[in-house]
């Protein structure tokens, strides 16, 4: 049973202005500006993610909109890649995808949550939004 699009049960979301252009399910970090988020600058990031884009109408958001992320909860993230329920997720990139965590030994990697279902590329993969930074063992 795939949960993906049904499973949507946001926690907190808070209202931030976007750095970049977003639409609902992308991972995003902290922008450079206050109280503004942005895309990752790649996969694996070693900073902390922030969150999950919410926008259910399915539109994108410019840069500079006022944008809802969803900081806990349960959200259908977007997988650029395999991904097996429990996998810890991290940024697939800089396209606001997300992919599971692979750290090597000591290497920090920003983690979004658990995957609580499996999916392929394209998916949408419902996520625990749980942010923390892991290092590899």
């Amino acid at each position: 049973l795939t949960m993906g699009l049904s499973s949507r049960f946001p926690g907190q979301m808070i209202p931030m202005v976007t750095e970049s252009i977003v639409s609902d399910g992308m991972v995003v970090i902290v922008g450079a500006a206050d109280n503004a988020c942005a895309l990752p600058g790649g996969a694996s990031p070693t900073v902390s993610l922030l969150g999950v884009i919410y926008r259910p109408d399915g539109s994108s958001a410019a840069v500079g909109d006022t944008v809802d992320v969803i900081i806990s909860g349960v959200y259908p993230v977007i997988a650029a890649g395999s991904i097996t329920a429990n996998n810890l997720i991290t940024s697939g990139g800089t396209d606001g995808t997300a992919i599971a965590e692979s750290a090597g030994s000591g290497v920090l990697v920003g983690v979004l949550g658990p995957a609580l279902e499996d999916g392929v590329s394209g998916d949408r993969v419902a996520t625990v939004i749980n942010p923390f930074i892991k290092q590899g063992a």
